[in-house]
């Protein structure tokens, strides 16, 4: 499901966070976005293998990675498939080096803000070739 605000899974600010394997049953598409924001000691996002698709909010993201200083891996989406109907934000992820993961998006619609991709602060981030199934 999802909430009012068409999220269908948010995790914010949980300190104490390392992982996500409890959500490993998980399976199928969300009908809303994915939100992780603000969890200082996750690592990967393993714990979404199960995920196939994405739907959006009501800001029209369909998935926003924001201030996660340890996450290093978002391989745990590789499931996902198709275009995301929303945008895609990841910033200020220190640890991140690359998209790995992503290669099964094949397009972005566009948010509220207008962006369709937005890759900010992320300071290790030195590939995004996972993204190469992008078109038009």
């Amino acid at each position: 499901g999802k909430n009012s605000g068409g999220v269908s899974l948010h995790l914010s600010s949980n300190i104490a966070l390392q992982s996500m394997d409890a959500l490993s049953t998980v399976r199928g598409s969300l009908p809303g976005a994915v939100l992780i924001t603000s969890n200082a000691n996750l690592t990967t996002l393993d714990g979404l293998r199960g995920v196939q698709g994405l739907g959006m909010n009501h800001d029209r993201d369909s998935l926003h990675l924001v201030s996660n200083t340890a996450l290093h891996s978002i391989e745990g989406l590789s499931a996902v498939r198709g275009a995301l109907p929303g945008a895609l934000t990841i910033q200020d992820n220190p640890k991140l080096t690359t998209l790995d993961g992503l290669e099964g998006v094949e397009g972005l619609g566009e948010n509220n803000g207008g962006n369709s991709l937005y890759l900010s602060a992320n300071a290790v981030l030195w590939s995004i070739k996972a993204l190469s199934g992008i078109r038009g």
